[in-house]
């Protein structure tokens, strides 16, 4: 494999000679609020003068013979703000797909000079901690494998746990507090290996490609988007070019080996976009065998997705989305491993295998209705499902081991299943929306949907415990033993059994053409639980400077329904049941200066509080040494406040990059009875994060090199250098993670593996989240290389994660002879990907 990547590397530059290639851009101009064509728009490309062209009557324009590479376009028209799109790439393989939304014009002063906007507000879904990124932005962002969670995690107030998954934890937030929304459906996770208390993956089931553009928030969002309260991750598909019948991009990269296709139909009526993908390290599995990946499980995983559109009138758009997953993965405690640290010894030990099969799904049809110059509605259909199987196994063993640590020879005293989960949910859903502008300085939005259970079977099985306790430490184990009964969760729920429905109306009143205030109030029920709560918001944008100062404040209440397997209990009596809901307080004050030609500062504050965290009863009673139970209390109170300062450079010229620093503090109030301390660190907390990211492209290094002597132009095709390539970085910053130290006792014992009494036990000290992991610190470097043929073409690139090789700390292990393990996130990485565009 590695023999193949080299010479393909090497014959590329080879085969795609110096020529100049064409490459054409298509796209649709569309006014931000309303969604109508804005015809006549005029489109020039900065780079080319004299170049470019202008928007038909349905806003719909192409730009063609245009030398392939990386340009910039300015678009203006009558009655709207000009704007600048960067980053726009020609390539020869398929036609460039745009589309373009312009914010309507309403600053007119003849002092001011008006300039084209690099940053466009009509995109973003807030007026405070809204970020949007296009496209090309996902595509090229280093240490990300093209993943648009993992390309958030760079943006002020976003912390992650680990590199293993794309998790977004947002200024203090659960990371079952954020929201993804897709083309209008809601989706619990848009990830492979997902879970219900985290929505996030390894790898994410989005194609890049397919995306539009990715609108973040990250507090203060308004009451379109709601049952979350942390942050809001809204996606559009892009639709595929209508304009040919066919064009296609083939590739492959650590994330795993895909194909898209595109097309238009119905003569230019309506338009397809499919994407498949599975997982390299599976194929080459299948090719070469586990020994070769020097791994000891494979992750196995294919995912699907498409949308496809059709005009069914010029003012009633249809389209169809579908989103499917399937992931398995098998890992096998091998009772034969060696340990270093356990020579010449006999040990009884648990080795623990599992199998986990995940399948998921999003499928929906949405109806978009323009209402003239006025607004828009988009009433949708869909459903979302996964089904979860998982068993895990512990095989309780004795081994001998040699003076090596080796395993001389074993034997498995008793085999049991832990832990099993086999679950299928699903909920139907019906969502209606309104945009509509009743008045000149009102917009009016509103909307409801319904959800409701269609299939949702849970079966949960944790095997039971047994205790016992020597309280006067005296080597007399006189407490115990202590049965910890097996917990054994069955739900059936039918369809309409469980419902959530939510209702939101807002008013964006523009007072001055400076000053606008945002009012909206939003309600959700969940039938479940019975608990319902409104949800107030609003916001204030006052432009000091038009166009280039803006200060923005939002307040507003946000709720969330509990995670689902809150509400079980172990022994299905139901006192979980009725579990209020989450309830948050976002308060953002934000300002915002344009400092040169797309280049902006943002510096935010913030300040949120929580009530009603689920909190177990164990925790509260843990002065207690013999109290157990599995109650679940929703009396939890946590506060998140905190500073960001946010630099962006767009791109012009050659030029890209962006500079985040976050510094905040994350509390949670101690519940405990009697409380130790006011206000311990949240396991969320992370006080400081620096993120760094920049790109240079450059152009013309093959020319230069075939204008060399022989010498030097020949021996340069062994290097995979072309006519435009890029180059990049991310450094990433952040404070070790708080975590409780744990302590080894001889007083209380475990029946391990129900065979024999362990040593002793591993307990929370009374420091909770007291200590931090080692500083989190990670360099990655990209570099692309795209190379251009008549009618094809190939994108190659190389990253390096994790350059310097640091030592992240992930977690430590606690073993049951009291010894522990470190446990590392990922270390140096190279990662190679090819991608062919026909």
């Amino acid at each position: 494999m590695r023999r193949f990547l080299v010479t393909l590397m090497v014959s590329i530059p080879i085969l795609a000679q110096t020529q100049t290639y064409k490459g054409e851009i298509v796209g649709k101009v569309v006014d931000a609020k309303t969604l109508e064509p804005a015809p006549f728009a005029n489109i020039v490309v900065v780079e080319k003068e004299n170049v470019g062209a202008a928007s038909d009557i349905d806003g719909n324009f192409r730009i063609q013979n245009l030398d392939v590479g990386t340009y910039s376009l300015k678009v203006s028209a009558i009655g709207y703000e000009s704007k600048v799109i960067t980053n726009v790439v020609l390539t020869t393989g398929r036609a460039t797909p745009l589309m373009i939304k312009l914010n309507e014009a309403t600053i007119e002063l003849k002092e001011v000079t008006v300039q084209a906007s690099y940053f466009d507000r009509a995109q973003q879904m807030s007026m405070i901690s809204a970020n949007v990124l296009d496209r090309a932005e996902i595509l090229r962002s280093p240490g990300s494998i093209q993943d648009v969670q993992r390309v958030v995690q760079s943006l002020p107030g976003v912390a992650s746990s680990t590199d293993n998954i794309n998790e977004l934890i947002v200024r203090g937030g659960a990371p079952y507090e954020n929201l993804t929304v897709m083309d209008y459906m809601e989706i619990p996770s848009i990830n492979h290996y997902s879970n219900q208390f985290n929505s996030a993956g390894p790898i994410n089931m989005v194609n890049a490609d397919m995306i539009e553009d990715a609108q973040f928030s990250s507090g203060g969002f308004p009451v379109q988007y709601g049952d979350k309260t942390s942050s809001v991750l809204n996606l559009t598909v892009r639709e595929g070019n209508r304009t040919k019948g066919f064009a296609s991009k083939t590739g492959f990269n650590i994330a795993g080996v895909g194909t898209l296709a595109e097309g238009g139909f119905a003569d230019g009526r309506g338009s397809y976009i499919i994407s498949a993908r599975n997982s390299l390290l599976e194929l080459i599995d299948r090719v070469m065998g586990l020994s070769s990946l020097s791994l000891t499980a494979v992750p196995k995983y294919w995912d699907a997705q498409a949308k496809i559109t059709y005009d069914l009138h010029p003012s009633h758009k249809l389209m169809f989305n579908l989103l499917y997953g399937d992931s398995r993965i098998s890992i096998e405690g091998d009772p034969k491993e060696a340990d270093e640290e356990r020579k010449n010894l006999i040990d009884s030990s648990s080795v623990t295998s599992l199998s986990p099969i995940t399948k998921q799904y999003a499928a929906g049809v949405s109806l978009r209705s323009l209402w003239g110059k006025e607004g828009y509605s988009v009433l949708t259909l869909y459903s979302v499902g996964t089904t979860l199987d998982q068993d895990i196994r512990e095989n309780f063993t004795r081994r001998v081991r040699g003076g090596e640590g080796e395993v001389l020879d074993y034997k498995i005293l008793n085999s049991r299943i832990v832990f099993s989960n086999h679950a299928s949910e699903s909920f139907a859903a019906a969502k209606y929306e309104l945009f509509y502008q009743i008045h000149p300085q009102h917009e009016l939005s509103a909307g409801a949907q319904i959800q409701t259970s269609q299939k949702w079977e849970n079966d949960v099985y944790l095997v039971s415990d047994t205790l016992r306790y020597d309280l006067d430490r005296n080597g007399t184990y006189e407490t115990g033993p202590v049965v910890i009964p097996p917990y054994s969760f069955r739900q059936q729920l039918g369809f309409g059994d469980a419902s959530k429905y939510f209702l939101f109306v807002e008013d964006k009143w523009k007072i001055t053409p400076q000053l606008k205030l945002t009012f909206g109030l939003r309600y959700d029920h969940f039938t479940y639980s019975g608990k319902g709560s409104p949800s107030p918001r609003a916001s204030m944008s006052y432009q000091i400077v038009p166009s280039t100062s803006t200060v923005t404040f939002a307040l507003g209440q946000y709720v969330q329904t509990q995670p689902f397997p809150y509400y079980g209990d172990r022994r299905n009596i139901g006192y979980n049941r009725r579990l209020d809901n989450l309830k948050a307080n976002h308060y953002v004050l934000g300002y915002e200066h344009i400092l040169n030609r797309g280049l902006k500062l943002s510096v935010e504050m913030y300040y949120k509080t929580y009530k009603n965290s689920v909190v177990s009863e164990d925790f509260v009673h843990s002065a207690v040494d013999t109290f157990w139970s599995d109650r679940n209390l929703a009396i939890g109170e946590r506060r998140s406040y905190g500073l960001e300062f946010f630099v962006e450079q767009k791109q012009v010229g050659d030029f890209y990059g962006t500079l985040s620093v976050s510094l905040s503090k994350t509390q949670m109030k101690d519940p405990r009875i009697p409380p130790l301390v006011d206000w311990f660190a949240s396991e969320y907390d992370y006080p400081v994060i620096v993120t760094a990211l920049a790109g240079k492209v450059v152009k013309g290094t093959r020319q230069w090199f075939n204008e060399m002597p022989f010498f030097i132009k020949y021996p340069a095709y062994l290097l995979p250098f072309s006519d435009e390539m890029e180059i990049s970085f991310k450094y990433r910053y952040q404070r070790g993670r708080p975590y409780t130290p744990q302590q080894f006792v001889a007083w209380q014992q475990t029946r391990e593996g129900g065979v024999k009494w362990s040593k002793g036990a591993w307990i929370s000290t009374d420091d909770h989240n007291g200590t931090r992991y080692p500083d989190y610190s990670r360099l990655d470097v990209q570099w692309i290389s795209r190379f251009y043929f008549s009618s094809w073409n190939i994108n190659a690139y190389v990253a390096i994660q994790n350059v310097f090789n640091t030592k992240n700390v992930f977690f430590e292990s606690y073993r049951s002879d009291g010894t522990k393990e470190t446990v590392y996130q990922f270390s140096f990485l190279p990662v190679a990907g090819l991608e062919v565009e026909f």
